[in-house]
C-alpha cells in the first residue's frame, strides 16, 4: 500500500480544516431567492401606528425575533440602537430589549410590519424603526430576504452569524428606502443561523415578507473536521512507522 508523503498529509489536513471556513455573504435579487418559508407577521396583533408593543421574544414558524444575541452589547447613537461585541456561550441565543424598547408590530398600507424600538421607547414615534432587530433561525440557512419598509436614504448594518456565534460576514447597505433585499452565502451552503440588524436611518426601517428556508448542504462542525484531520494524520504516521520497522 502506498504511503502518503508527509507534505501531502499536511496538505490534506489543511484542506479538511479550511473546509470549515465560513464563506462570505452576497447581496442578490430578492426575487431570485428560492426560500419556501415566508413570515409576513399577519398572524400577530398590530394595528395603526404606533401599533402594538412586544416586550418578549416573538417566536414564529422557523424563526424567532428579539433585540440582540446574548453577549452583544447595546449602545445608542442619538435615537438609534447600535450593537457591538460578539455572541457568547458557544451557541446563539436571543435576548429581548428592555420594556418598551424591544419590538413592535404596526400596520402600514394594509400589512403588518415588524420594527425594533429605539431608546425613546414605545409609544414614541421616534422610537419606531430605530431599534435593533435580531433573528435566530430554527435551522441554518443559505439564503435570506426581506422587504425593508420606510427609510430615508440612511444606512444599516447586517451581521450574519453562525450557530456557534462566529461572525460570517458584515454588510452595510446604504440609501435605505422601501425596497426588497436578498442575501445568500457565496458558496450556497447553509451556514447562517442568525442575523443582527441595526440602522442609523433618520426615519427608521421596518421588516416584512421575510423569506428563507432553502434546502442546503450543512457544513460540518469545526470540531468534527479537526477530529477527521487528526485521524488522517495519525493513521498516515502509524502506517509509515510500521513500514519502517
Amino acid at each position: 500500500m502506498a504511503v502518503l508523503p508527509q507534505s501531502m498529509t499536511a496538505t490534506l489536513v489543511c484542506t479538511l480544516l479550511t473546509q470549515g471556513a465560513l464563506a462570505s455573504i452576497t447581496e442578490v435579487d430578492y426575487f431570485s431567492l428560492a426560500g419556501t418559508e415566508l413570515i409576513d407577521f399577519e398572524g400577530l396583533i398590530g394595528g395603526g401606528a404606533p401599533g402594538t408593543n412586544y416586550d418578549d421574544l416573538i417566536d414564529l414558524d422557523g424563526a424567532t425575533f428579539g433585540e440582540r444575541f446574548n453577549g452583544q452589547t447595546l449602545g445608542f447613537n442619538g435615537f438609534s440602537d447600535v450593537l457591538s461585541g460578539t455572541p457568547m456561550g458557544g451557541s446563539l441565543s436571543l435576548v429581548a430589549g428592555d420594556s418598551n424598547q424591544n419590538l413592535n408590530i404596526f400596520e402600514r398600507s394594509g400589512s403588518n410590519v415588524l420594527t425594533g424600538l429605539g431608546p425613546l421607547g414605545f409609544p414614541d414615534f421616534d422610537a419606531i424603526g430605530e431599534g435593533a432587530v435580531s433573528v435566530l433561525f430554527d435551522n441554518d440557512q443559505s439564503e435570506f430576504g426581506f422587504l425593508s419598509v420606510g427609510g430615508n436614504l440612511g444606512g444599516a448594518t447586517f451581521e450574519f452569524w453562525a450557530r456557534d456565534g462566529s461572525l460570517i460576514d458584515t454588510l452595510t447597505p446604504m440609501g435605505l428606502d422601501t425596497d426588497f433585499f436578498g442575501f445568500t452565502t457565496a458558496d450556497g451552503l447553509a451556514t447562517i443561523a442568525g442575523i443582527s440588524i441595526w440602522n442609523l436611518d433618520p426615519a427608521g426601517i421596518g421588516f416584512d415578507d421575510i423569506v428563507f428556508d432553502v434546502p442546503g448542504i450543512q457544513v460540518p462542525e469545526p470540531s468534527s473536521l479537526l477530529l477527521v484531520a487528526v485521524g488522517v494524520l495519525g493513521a498516515a504516521y502509524a502506517r509509515r512507522g510500521r513500514l519502517a520497522a
